[in-house]
């Protein structure tokens, strides 16, 4: 269990305390979570949070961590049960460190009532897994014969089911199949300039009939395209550029989510490159603007 400023607080009385969840926007303690959790996902269901990350060759893969209040989490269990992706990731003939579970997608279907976990793996194929509860046990649900590179999933009003991700130096987004075990359709949707340069790490949401993506500038800055329409066409703003640390000698905060609380308030959850902790999340608020883009407050 991890805490922050204290003992785990219990739901009900955490429940109780989203009410006045901005109030405490300033009382937190960043970094959040002093452990090495990168290439994050965040998201909401209820009144709960869950957050999926990396974990390269350590198997089981892709923990998940749960809080009621952003600030407080704890480890509820992993998304990947197993790396059985060859032998090099059981040492026979090979080995595989560093690689495995990189940025991948993590999300809830509400009308399926099923979580999704989808990575690329090797630079190759795409494996999704899926679980009715959160908790588990998940399994894997298809592989997909292409690379979803550092991919975000969106589920539409709809029910419609996209993944954004990154080939050939640009943005993509696919159409999955309803029931998530192929790909519909996909397209580029976005081609960064010369003057941001390469872009990855993408999370992909919805709000107020907008699509919104994600998108880091490693290893200093996080920008966000925005579209009336999945597949774009898409403009672009930055969200943080070189912003100062809040852990002496740390990396700028980059390659994050957003997440919101049920009374509307909004969240930047990025994390830094902190030695010898590793690249450890940190919490910003968030506010919106009347041209429709985040601003990190």
């Amino acid at each position: 269990m991890l805490s922050l400023g204290g003992p785990f607080v219990k739901l009900s009385a955490l429940l109780g305390a989203l009410s006045v969840l901005p109030s405490l926007s300033n009382a937190f303690s960043n970094p959040v979570i002093w452990e090495d959790l990168a290439d994050l996902d965040i998201r909401r269901v209820g009144s709960t949070y869950y957050y999926s990350s990396s974990t390269m060759h350590y198997s089981p893969g892709a923990p998940i961590l749960r809080s009621y209040d952003l600030f407080n989490w704890e480890y509820i269990g992993h998304s990947v049960p197993t790396l059985d992706f060859g032998n090099a990731y059981s040492l026979v003939g090979g080995q595989a460190y560093v690689q495995g579970i990189w940025a991948s997608f993590f999300g809830y279907h509400s009308s399926k009532n099923t979580w999704f976990w989808g990575g690329c793996i090797d630079f190759s194929k795409t494996y999704i897994y899926s679980a009715s509860s959160v908790t588990g046990p998940w399994s894997r649900l298809t592989t997909i014969n292409k690379c979803y590179y550092d991919s975000g999933l969106l589920v539409d009003d709809d029910g419609t089911m996209y993944v954004s991700y990154i080939y050939n130096n640009a943005v993509w987004v696919a159409q999955l199949s309803s029931d998530a075990k192929s790909e519909v359709k996909s397209q580029q949707v976005y081609s960064p300039p010369s003057n941001i340069g390469y872009l990855e790490g993408s999370r992909f949401y919805k709000r107020n009939g907008t699509y919104y993506i994600l998108l880091t500038h490693p290893a200093n800055e996080e920008w966000v395209i925005k579209s009336s329409s999945p597949f774009g066409s898409y403009s672009i703003k930055a969200l943080v550029q070189n912003v100062a640390p809040p852990v002496s000698g740390a990396g700028y905060p980059h390659q994050g989510g957003l997440v919101d609380t049920p009374n509307g308030q909004w969240y930047y959850m990025a994390f830094i490159d902190a030695y010898p902790g590793g690249r450890i999340p940190v919490l910003a608020p968030v506010t919106w603007g009347s041209d429709g883009f985040p601003a990190v407050t």
